[in-house]
């Protein structure tokens, strides 16, 4: 991480690089006085304003506490700033605070892809399967498919009849100077280099290329001419180089490489690394994100994210990314992606997928913007009433309370439930964990700070949850937005967890998962339902939302309602004497 002072002309500038730490804002605020001292000695400009100091991040998605702090003290006293955001992220948690910045691109954004028409899968071993699976999922669309794999000129190649019972394209393996038609696809035969010229499919006997023959380079390279941009070739596993080079032709000619993650190869990965190593690719994935992202790119600009294109982008959401999605509902889903292939700049489903299976930070958005995250604090006050006046003091019979916000978003509950323990005196003998799936929203919870925006809400849920003096005392105004004081926020643990993929990690007095379920599908809330039974001391309580609509699941799995309507419930068998 570094921080630099620069001058040009009149102003100056600071560049940030890399995540700011505490020593990192301790150099900003030094490059601040400093920047200010410059501008003080220079002349003032005749409009009486001095000239702003522009602040760049180049690296970070969030910003430290204390940064955002120095920054909205700065511009609160006068020092005029302008901030520039690299990341999308960084520039979204800025505005949320009342931060004015500005969001630059740290990269061209990339020309609009031509339609896809034609499609290359090619390969040696380890590849065939791949294959299959990948043809499997094709949308019908009028586009030619060219299939490639290696076999030896003296073995008979049954992959067209493989692929005849799994695919409506009519399969080919074709003759010589056969006409290449849409919704066809050709496969290679042994012995023979397969290439396509003027709509015809040509075979020759030309010598071997890389020792292969048919060669992957010699297709590839025919379809970069033929084809141009229209053209997508795909590299699966293999030994040796062919491929190599014909993926560097179809990327000169702009077309789009996608090659296999050559950890997938179980040690066939000596050609698509050959083809990584030399640069000759746009995207590396793993078999599931290259289905998804070919099925998209074939069904074209207007596909929409639903049906069996939706389904494939989750399963390769949870499969390169780690992230399962699977079970949401589908119709919250499609609304979602929907709404966010806008959102985020792109015109078409298949090149926003393109765009979140490739960048991490891009994908780390979707997961935090996924969601619809309304939230405040003490969000339902009537249910956190009951909390506070019966059952916190029940739970005070323990030695050591653990409660757990699941799903906590930018932690408004988690705090919201902080501020109730320490007016009850619980808080020094509480431990709070607060968890949600995004790294992003934590890290936005964990600094503390809130827009100024929902104060008045917030004071109000505060009285209606049975608060007896002022939100303001624990929800502190700053320049521009409110802050949680520290001796709150640091009992509060939060961490990254994962409700559809990961189990307990503990067991709590109290779990609050409020408005998350209503995302899921029937089969996940059972599931999540059953981890909570598992985390839930016998004495302890669940928390759900009212909206939630999990009142006849939850008992049918043996919780017992706490209260009619409260959706506050006990597991079943434990005694509560009312």
């Amino acid at each position: 991480m570094s921080v630099t002072l620069h001058r040009h002309g009149g102003c100056c500038g600071i560049a940030v690089l890399g995540p700011l730490d505490g020593a990192g804002t301790l150099e900003l605020a030094q490059a601040l006085d400093e920047a200010g001292r410059a501008a003080a000695a220079h002349p003032v400009r005749q409009s009486g304003a001095r000239p702003p100091v522009e602040v760049s991040f180049y690296d970070a998605d969030t910003l430290p506490r204390d940064a955002v702090e120095l920054l909205a003290a700065r511009l609160a006293g006068g020092q005029p700033l302008r901030i520039v955001a690299y990341h999308a992220l960084l520039a979204h948690s800025l505005m949320r605070l009342g931060l004015p910045v500005r969001q630059v691109a740290n990269r061209a954004a990339p020309a609009a892809p031509a339609a896809c028409r034609a499609l290359a899968l090619s390969g040696s071993a380890q590849s065939l399967d791949k294959i299959l699976h990948i043809v499997a999922a094709l949308p019908m669309a009028d586009v030619a498919v060219f299939v490639l794999q290696h076999v030896d000129e003296g073995q008979v190649n049954l992959l067209d009849q493989l692929l005849k019972a799994r695919t409506e394209y009519e399969v080919l393996m074709p003759q010589h100077m056969a006409p290449v038609r849409a919704r066809t696809i050709y496969v290679a035969p042994p012995g023979y280099h397969m290439k396509v010229a003027y709509g015809l499919v040509y075979l020759t006997r030309d010598r071997k290329i890389q020792f292969s023959r048919p060669s992957i380079d010699v297709l590839l390279a025919a379809l970069a001419s033929e084809y141009k941009a229209g053209a997508l070739a795909v590299l699966l596993c293999g030994y040796g180089r062919d491929g190599v080079d014909g993926c560097g032709a179809v990327r000169a000619a702009g077309g789009t490489v996608i090659v296999e993650e050559g950890s997938e190869c179980e040690g066939a990965r000596a050609m698509p690394d050959a083809a990584r190593d030399a640069g000759h690719y746009d995207y590396v994935m793993n078999l599931r994100a290259i289905t998804s992202v070919v099925a998209a790119s074939v069904a074209g600009e207007a596909a929409a994210p639903e049906g069996p294109l939706l389904e494939l982008f989750l399963d390769a959401v949870a499969h390169q990314c780690g992230y399962d999605f699977r079970n949401y509902q589908r119709d919250s889903l499609q609304r979602r992606f929907t709404a966010l292939v806008r959102q985020f700049g792109f015109d078409s489903f298949a090149r926003f997928q393109r765009a979140v299976l490739s960048d991490a930070a891009m994908f780390e958005r979707l997961v935090a913007e996924l969601p619809v995250g309304v939230t405040s604090f003490f969000r339902h006050p009537a249910q956190l009433r009951l909390l506070r006046e019966e059952i916190m003091p029940y739970l005070a019979s323990f030695p050591m309370i653990k409660l757990w916000s699941a799903g906590c978003s930018t932690g408004e509950e988690a705090y919201s439930l902080a501020i109730m323990l320490a007016e009850l005196g619980l808080l020094e003998r509480s431990h709070l964990f607060a968890t949600d799936i995004s790294g992003y929203l934590l890290e936005l919870a964990k600094s503390g700070l809130f827009p100024l925006a929902g104060r008045e809400q917030n004071r109000g849920n505060y009285l209606a949850a049975g608060g007896d003096t002022c939100a303001d005392q624990y929800l502190i105004e700053g320049p521009g937005f409110l802050r949680v004081p520290e001796h709150l926020r640091l009992r509060v643990l939060f961490h990254r967890h994962s409700l559809t993929g990961e189990g307990i990690f503990n067991e709590f007095q109290l779990i609050l998962c409020r408005n998350v379920l209503i995302y899921f599908d029937a089969e996940l809330q059972r599931k999540v339902l059953q981890r909570f039974a598992r985390s839930l001391h016998v004495d302890g309580f669940l928390v759900l939302g009212p909206q939630d609509g999990l009142n006849m699941m939850a008992q049918e799995l043996g919780f017992v309602p706490y209260e009619a309507g409260s959706f506050i419930y006990r597991p079943g068998g434990a005694l509560h004497d009312r």
